[in-house]
C-alpha cells in the first residue's frame, strides 16, 4: 500500500485555501471559513492562484502543469541521480443545485498525474518511485507517483446547510484537501516540495478512498471538521472494490486569532490497517495528534508556521515530528515572489539496519533542510528553484543526501 501521505498531500492547497482571513472592513459572514477551505477563492496578491469561476453556470476549476528537473548526490541504490518529470493537478468545482441561503450542492472532481520525461528516469521508478528513495518519513517530491500515472484522488459530492456554516461532502474523498491545511506547507507546485512539510508525515490523510467529511462552522473564529474513510485501496484501483477493511478517523479543531492574522489547528487520529505481513492479517491500530500554528505579519511580507506531532505507533512513517518554517517577501517591488526556508526532524521507532550489502546500524531521526524561491514571471508562469538536505535519509546513520532540482510551472 502506498504510504498515505506520498501523493494526494501535494495537492491540498489548491483547494484547502489558508484561512488566514485578509484584514477588511466588512464583518465576517456565515459561512467564510468553510468557503475557504472547500472552494477555490484566489488570494490576493497571489497570481498563482488564478482560477475561472462562472456564476452564472457555477463552474471553478484550475490548472497545474509542472516540468521539473531533480538532481541528487548520493542517490539511493536502484534510483538515478537525474530526473526528469512533467506533474499534472486539476480540479473542478461543479454546482449541481443552486441555493443562495445555504450553498447548495456540488460535484467535486480531482485529477494528478506524473510521467517520466526519459528513459532513465521511467526506469528509475519501475517498482519504487524515485521520490520515496531518500527518506523513510519523508520523500524529496510526493507528486511523483511513478513514471506514468494519472488516477482521481478525489471525486465526490459536497452539500452546504445550516445557513452555509455546515457542510458534507461524501464520496471518494482526498483528506488533505481539507485538514492540516497550513497555507504556506501543502502546495509543491508553488512552495516546499518535501513531503515532510506539505502535510503532517503522521496523520492518515488518504485520498482515492471512499469516505466522508462533515465541517462545521461554530463562529466566526472557530470550526470543527471530522473524516472517516476507508485506507486500503493503493491509487489506480476501484475504491468500491478490495479485500482490505483499513479505515481511519481524523478530527480538527481550528481557531482563527484576533483579525485572522494567526491560526491554530488541532488534529487528533485513529486509524486500523491489515499487516499483511502477519499470517492471518491481523489487524493493527494507531492513534496521535497533531497541532500546527500559522502567523502571518501585520504588513504580509512574512508567514510563519510549525509544526508538531506524535503517534502511538510507527505505522505512517515516522513517530514523532516537528517542523518550522517562513516565506519571506525580500523585495517590495517584487510582491509575489518569495524565499522559503523549512526544517524538519521526524523520529522514527525502529532505526534503519541495512541488508547483507549494508550492514549498517540505523539512527532514529531523520532531519530535513529545504530553501526554495518562488520567482513570479507572470501572472500565470513562475520559476521554483529549491535545494533540501536531508541528514540520515531512510534512517540510515552515515549517508546523507542533497537534492538540487527546479521547477517551471504554468498555471490557468
Amino acid at each position: 500500500m502506498k504510504k498515505t501521505n506520498i501523493i494526494a498531500t501535494a495537492l491540498a492547497a489548491l483547494v484547502a485555501m489558508p484561512i488566514i482571513a485578509q484584514a477588511e472592513d466588512s464583518k465576517p459572514q456565515a459561512g467564510d471559513i468553510l468557503q475557504d477551505i472547500n472552494m477555490f477563492n484566489p488570494e490576493d496578491g497571489d497570481p498563482a492562484y488564478k482560477v475561472k469561476a462562472n456564476d452564472k453556470y457555477g463552474t471553478q476549476w484550475g490548472v497545474d502543469l509542472a516540468y521539473g528537473y531533480w538532481g541528487a548526490r548520493r542517490a539511493t541504490a536502484g534510483t538515478t541521480r537525474n530526473n526528469n518529470f512533467a506533474l499534472l493537478h486539476a480540479q473542478l468545482n461543479q454546482r449541481l443545485m443552486e441555493d443562495e441561503t445555504n450553498g447548495g450542492t456540488w460535484l467535486r472532481v480531482e485529477v494528478s498525474g506524473s510521467w517520466a520525461l526519459d528513459s532513465r528516469s521511467a526506469r528509475s521508478n519501475e517498482g519504487g518511485t524515485y521520490a520515496e528513495g531518500f527518506g523513510a518519513a519523508t520523500c524529496v517530491h510526493p507528486d511523483i507517483m511513478g513514471p506514468h500515472d494519472l488516477f482521481l484522488p478525489e471525486v465526490a459530492l459536497m452539500h452546504y446547510f445550516a445557513g452555509k456554516r455546515a457542510c458534507v461532502i461524501a464520496g471518494v474523498v482526498n483528506l488533505t484537501n481539507y485538514f492540516d491545511a497550513v497555507g504556506i506547507a501543502n502546495d509543491t507546485f508553488s512552495g516546499f516540495v518535501n513531503s515532510g512539510f506539505v502535510n503532517s508525515t503522521i496523520l492518515p490523510l488518504v485520498d482515492s478512498n471512499i469516505g466522508a467529511v462533515v465541517q462545521v462552522e461554530l463562529n466566526s473564529r472557530n470550526y470543527v471538521m471530522a473524516a472517516v474513510s476507508r485506507s486500503g485501496v493503493e491509487m489506480g484501483y476501484n475504491p468500491f472494490r478490495g479485500a482490505s477493511d483499513g479505515y481511519c478517523v481524523v478530527g480538527e479543531y481550528g481557531h482563527i486569532f484576533g483579525e485572522g492574522s494567526a491560526v491554530l489547528r488541532i488534529t487528533p487520529f485513529f486509524t486500523m490497517t491489515d499487516d499483511d505481513d502477519d499470517e492471518g492479517a491481523r489487524h493493527r491500530r494507531n492513534a496521535g495528534l497533531v497541532g500546527s500554528v500559522e502567523y502571518t505579519t501585520p504588513d504580509e511580507r512574512a508567514t510563519f508556521y510549525a509544526r508538531a506531532g506524535f503517534g502511538a505507533k510507527q505505522y505512517l512513517g515516522s513517530a514523532a515530528e516537528a517542523s518550522v518554517g517562513a516565506n519571506v517577501k525580500l523585495f517590495s517591488k517584487r510582491e509575489d515572489d518569495f524565499l522559503g526556508i523549512s526544517y524538519g526532524v521526524f523520529k522514527g521507532q525502529t532505526p534503519y539496519v541495512g541488508g547483507e550489502e549494508e550492514e549498517e546500524q540505523g539512527h532514529r531521526r531523520e532531519q530535513v533542510l529545504e530553501v526554495m524561491y518562488s520567482f513570479q514571471v507572470n501572472d500565470c508562469f513562475k520559476i521554483v528553484p529549491h535545494f533540501q538536505y536531508i541528514h540520515n535519509p531512510a534512517y540510515r546513520a552515515s549517508r546523507d543526501a542533497q537534492v538540487m532540482g527546479v521547477q517551471g510551472v504554468l498555471s490557468f
